[in-house]
């Protein structure tokens, strides 16, 4: 087993610095752009951040861990709203205006309901994938033909020359690929030595590992006042676990799933992204006391993932 804790430790760090590498990358473009930090953090550093989801869930698939998708993406999205948009809450908490991400927060929440309707109606299948695709399509086309106020007190004034960002963004592909081929192995073998399912394996410890570059980016983002970009990259991210990493897996294969093994853990997902959208709507933001309660919601989560008879396997 001790081989395997280092290859998910290697696995971890890779994962990291790639989608920091990634990260910097596509903030330097859309600094170059003028794009405002919400889109920024919806598109660019949401897309960057989750690709260490859709490469875990993508090689999992292929090693026939279909568990490990669907713990993978449910996990996360849990793990983005209970542990990682409540940590960045306590250091500096969040204010920011529903109505510049009322259509994106109706969004997450119609996405957020989908997979579990497929699930219980059956397997998911490819030309559910193919709809989570088209879904992608459309929510991108929203966001770019939106009109968007650009606000030039968050422009980088020293921005990176072209080769610099082009470098940053190969080393971030590159550590992303490496990192999540040596965290599939490492988490694998941890699963088979504790005994317990790839489902729980991927909604905990693969879910908090591909979930470290939204806690990087988000911290970094609360240290430069980047409210905009902490919402726009939890919900972002929680938007592109669904429609891009079930979409791009689901073309490669289906996944046999039954409901009654995910349904807990997906009322966990639903609790937290319905718990996102009041704090928002009704509250204006994510106090201290409401991080708190997150983070709680988050800690019962883990408890329950590790309970006797949770995580059958798919």
């Amino acid at each position: 087993m001790g081989i395997n804790i280092l290859q998910f430790a290697a696995g971890t760090v890779l994962l990291y610095y790639g989608a920091d590498f990634l990260i910097l990358g596509s903030k330097s473009i859309a600094s170059k752009f003028k794009i405002p930090p919400i889109v920024v953090g919806i598109t660019l550093v949401a897309f960057g951040t989750s690709l260490p989801e859709l490469i875990v869930s993508i090689i999992a698939i292929l090693k026939g861990e279909s568990g490990m998708v669907i713990g993978n993406v449910v996990g996360s999205n849990i793990a983005n709203i209970g542990l990682v948009l409540a940590v960045t809450a306590i250091l500096v908490p969040i204010v920011f205006s529903f109505k510049k991400i009322s259509f994106d927060l109706y969004f997450l929440i119609f996405i957020t309901f989908l997979p579990l309707l497929f699930m219980y109606l059956g397997d998911l299948v490819l030309w559910q994938g193919i709809c989570f695709l088209l879904l992608l399509g459309g929510y991108c086309w929203y966001l770019f033909n939106k009109d968007h106020e650009y606000e030039d007190d968050h422009s980088d004034g020293n921005l990176s020359h072209g080769l610099t960002i082009s470098l940053k963004i190969i080393l971030g592909i590159i550590g992303l690929g490496l990192g999540a081929h040596v965290f599939v192995l490492g988490a694998k073998g941890i699963a088979i030595a504790l005994g317990v399912s790839s489902l729980v394996i991927g909604m905990s410890i693969v879910a908090l590992g591909t979930s470290l570059p939204e806690l990087a980016a988000s911290i970094a983002a609360a240290k430069h006042g980047e409210t905009g970009l902490i919402i726009g990259n939890i919900i972002g991210s929680n938007i592109m676990n669904i429609v891009a990493v079930l979409g791009f897996t689901l073309l490669i294969s289906p996944i046999s799933v039954e409901f009654s093994h995910v349904a807990i853990h997906g009322i966990f997902m639903v609790v937290l992204t319905l718990g996102l959208f009041f704090l928002l709507k009704f509250k204006g933001g994510v106090t201290n006391f409401s991080a708190g309660v997150l983070i709680l919601i988050y800690i019962i989560f883990l408890y329950f993932n590790f309970q006797p008879g949770v995580g059958i396997e798919l």
